[in-house]
C-alpha cells in the first residue's frame, strides 16, 4: 500500500513539473514612437541585416507608433524609415540602435528570450530631426515606448 501511495505522488509531482505554463507574453520588440507624424505620408520600415534590407512594415499612413523586432546576436540593429509624401517623393532616414542582448529564461521547460538594454540611438536627418530613448530596457512588457522619433516642423 505504501508504494503504491509513493508511486501515485511521484507521479503527480512529476508531471506537475512538466505541465509549467510558459509565459504566454514572450514578444519582445522595439516599440518606436512616431508623435509627429505626417498624417497623408506612407512610412514603410526595413531591417538591414548582412547588408541586405528586409520590410518589416509597409504601407502605413497615420503611423504614430509601432513595434519592431530585435536581433538577439548583434550589438545594434539598423532600421530603415521610408516616408513617401501624396506626390511620391521619399526620404529615408537610417536609426541604429546600439543594444546590449540578454537571455532571459523562465524555465528549462520554456523558449528562451532575449531581453536588451539599448545603449544608443542614432539617425539621419532627411526627415527625422531627433531620436531619443524614452525607455532602455526592452523585455516582454509592450507597454513601454522605447525610443521616440521626431520629425523635422515643416
Amino acid at each position: 500500500m505504501r508504494k503504491a501511495l509513493f508511486f501515485v505522488l511521484a507521479i503527480l509531482t512529476l508531471g506537475a513539473c512538466t505541465s509549467l505554463d510558459c509565459s504566454v507574453d514572450n514578444i519582445v520588440a522595439l516599440n518606436v514612437s512616431i508623435p509627429d507624424t505626417v498624417k497623408y505620408d506612407t512610412l514603410n520600415v526595413y531591417a538591414i541585416v548582412n547588408g541586405k534590407d528586409t520590410a518589416l512594415y509597409t504601407n502605413g499612413t497615420g503611423i504614430t507608433s509601432l513595434s519592431l523586432p530585435m536581433s538577439y546576436s548583434q550589438d545594434a540593429d539598423e532600421y530603415i524609415f521610408a516616408f513617401t509624401d501624396t506626390l511620391g517623393a521619399t526620404r529615408s532616414d537610417t536609426v541604429v540602435v546600439g543594444k546590449t542582448n540578454q537571455p532571459h529564461f523562465e524555465s528549462v521547460d520554456c523558449t528562451p528570450q532575449f531581453w536588451h538594454t539599448i545603449t544608443s540611438a542614432t539617425t539621419t536627418h532627411h526627415m527625422l530631426d531627433s531620436i531619443s530613448i524614452n525607455e532602455a530596457n526592452v523585455n516582454n512588457d509592450q507597454s513601454k515606448k522605447h525610443i521616440i522619433l521626431h520629425l523635422h516642423s515643416n
